[in-house]
């Protein structure tokens, strides 16, 4: 079962916790690399019995991967939005109604 884990973080240590979360997947990145070595050692000598349990680990191992690579991309999207909006940040409310309810008021 998957869970999502909240805890806060100061802004300016935003960097680095996103370092320490891509360290998880660099390790099980080395990890499937050693498991793909091991997979083609078994394949070449035709035991393909032992194969199926280390494909079985490499396919988990490839999907906690991507899981943890999509925690980090929106960790990071969220981080840079925050930061280039501080940047951009407009001085007052647009002007342009972006909901659309002057209109639908206005076909009454």
């Amino acid at each position: 079962m998957r869970v999502k884990i909240s805890y806060g973080a100061e802004m300016e240590e935003v960097p680095e916790e996103i370092s320490q979360l891509y360290t998880y997947v660099s390790e099980k990145v080395r990890k499937i690399q050693r498991q793909t070595e091991q997979i083609e050692n078994l394949l070449h000598d035709e035991e393909i019995e032992s194969t199926l349990s280390l494909l079985d680990n490499m396919r988990r191992s490839l999907a906690a991967v991507d899981k943890r690579l999509s925690d980090i991309e929106m960790i990071s999207v969220g981080y840079l939005n925050h930061t280039k909006g501080e940047d951009d940040v407009p001085s007052r409310r647009p002007s342009v109604d972006s909901t659309g309810i002057a209109d639908a008021l206005a076909d009454t």
